[in-house]
C-alpha cells in the first residue's frame, strides 16, 4: 500500500457508461448535473458530511431526531424508532430514487461501544460513575440484568438498528448506494437485524484508520456499503504519526470520553468521501459543467431564456471561461490535509483542491 495521496487537477470530467448498473441500458444518472443529484446522510449528528456534500456541489438532506449538534445547515427532523418517522423516510427513497446519489447511516454505537468493557478501576475507586457493558458478542441485544435507563437505551439501540437494517434493505431493493459505518469493533456489527441484512446484500466493507484521514486519534473505522466504491479509502496508521490520547477527563462526578468527539467525522475525510461520490456521479452519467458554453442547453431559444437572468431558482452558471488559470498536480502524505501543506499554502489566492484519489 502506497501511503501517498494524489491531489489532482483537471479542466474536464469525462463520463462513463456502466450499462451493467441500468435496466434501462442507460447509465444511472443520464441526463442529470451534478447539482441535481441528491445525498442523504441519516444519523447525521453534527452533519460535516453533509456540509461537504452541499459545498461539492450536490444537493442534501441531513437526517436524524435533532439537530442540537449541527451548525449552519437544515436537519430534517425524523425519530426513526418511531414507525411513522421510519416510513417517511422509506417513501423519500422510493420518490427521489431516480435522483439519489448515495445514502450513508451511522449510527450512534455508544451502547454497542467496546470502550465498555474497560474497568477504569482507578476512576471508580476515586468515586466515578464507569459506564460497563451492556451487550456482549453473546447477547447482542443486551445482556441479561439490564434495568432502567441502560435497558431503555438498548432497547431504543435495538430499534434504531433495525430501521439501520430496514433502510438498508430498501436501497438494495432500489439500487441506491447505501453506506453504513461504525467503529471496527463495535457490538453493532453482530447485532441479528445488521448481521442478518448485510448478510443477504452482500456489500463490500472497508477499514481504515481515522487518524489517516485528518482524525486526532487512531480510531479503526468499518465503512461498509453496497458495493465496493469506497474502496480507495482503505489505510491503516502506519506509525508515523502521533495520536491524541483515549484517557476520559473527569468533569465534575462524571467522566467525559472523547469516543463522543470522534464521532463527528473529520473533514479531510468528509472530503474524501464527496471526492469518491464526486466521480461514482460521473462514471454513471452525471455531468460536471465546469464554463458556460457547457451549461447552455442546445436550443438558441432556451439558452436566451437562460442568459436574461431566467434561472430556475437555485441555479447558477459558472463564469464563461475556467476559473483557474492552471491545474497542477501534487502527491501529500495521506495523513495529512494537503491544504495545509507547505506547496498548497504557497499558491496563489484562490486557489483549491478541486480533485481527489488516494493511491
Amino acid at each position: 500500500m502506497v501511503n501517498n495521496t494524489t491531489e489532482s487537477h483537471c479542466v474536464e470530467e469525462k463520463s462513463f457508461t456502466d450499462l451493467e448498473n441500468s435496466s434501462s441500458g442507460f447509465p444511472k444518472f443520464a441526463g442529470k448535473c451534478i447539482g441535481d443529484l441528491l445525498f442523504l446522510e441519516i444519523f447525521a449528528g453534527t452533519a460535516r458530511l453533509s456540509k461537504v456534500a452541499r459545498d461539492t456541489g450536490f444537493q442534501t438532506l441531513p437526517i436524524d431526531k435533532t439537530a442540537a449538534r449541527a451548525s449552519q445547515i437544515f436537519i430534517a427532523q425524523y425519530d426513526l424508532t418511531e414507525p411513522e418517522a421510519l416510513q417517511a423516510v422509506l417513501d423519500i427513497l422510493h420518490t427521489e430514487k431516480d435522483r439519489i446519489l448515495a445514502v450513508h447511516l451511522a449510527p450512534a454505537c455508544g451502547t454497542a461501544s467496546r470502550a465498555r468493557e474497560k474497568k477504569l478501576t482507578a476512576f471508580a475507586k476515586r468515586g466515578f460513575k464507569v459506564p460497563g457493558p451492556l451487550r456482549s458478542t453473546r447477547q447482542p441485544m443486551g445482556i441479561d440484568g439490564l434495568s432502567g435507563l441502560d435497558k431503555v437505551r438498548a432497547e431504543t439501540a435495538n430499534i434504531v438498528y433495525a430501521a439501520t437494517a430496514k433502510i438498508v434493505e430498501v436501497c438494495h431493493h432500489l439500487q441506491i448506494l447505501c453506506s453504513v459505518e461504525n467503529p471496527e469493533n463495535s457490538l453493532f456489527w453482530v447485532s441479528p437485524a445488521i448481521e442478518e441484512t448485510l448478510a443477504e446484500v452482500g456489500g463490500h466493507s472497508v477499514s481504515f484508520h481515522n487518524c489517516m484521514h485528518g482524525g486526532a486519534r487512531n480510531k479503526l473505522t468499518k465503512w461498509w456499503a453496497t458495493d465496493k466504491t469506497f474502496e480507495e479509502l482503505r489505510v491503516l496508521c502506519d506509525g508515523s504519526h502521533s495520536h491524541a490520547k483515549w484517557n476520559p477527563n473527569p468533569v465534575g462526578k462524571n467522566l467525559q470520553f472523547p469516543t463522543a468527539a470522534e464521532a463527528a467525522y473529520p473533514i479531510l475525510l468528509c472530503k474524501r468521501i464527496m471526492a469518491v461520490l464526486l466521480k461514482y456521479a460521473i462514471q454513471h452519467g452525471a455531468q460536471n459543467p465546469v464554463n458556460l458554453q457547457m451549461q447552455l442547453p442546445g436550443s438558441a431559444t432556451t439558452s436566451h431564456r437562460w442568459i436574461i437572468d431566467m434561472l430556475p431558482k437555485g441555479k447558477k452558471l459558472k463564469p464563461l471561461v475556467s476559473e483557474f488559470q492552471e491545474y497542477i498536480f501534487f502527491l501529500n502524505a495521506v495523513n495529512c490535509d494537503p491544504e495545509a501543506s507547505t506547496f498548497f499554502t504557497t499558491q496563489p489566492k484562490g486557489a483549491r483542491i478541486v480533485q481527489r484519489q488516494i493511491q
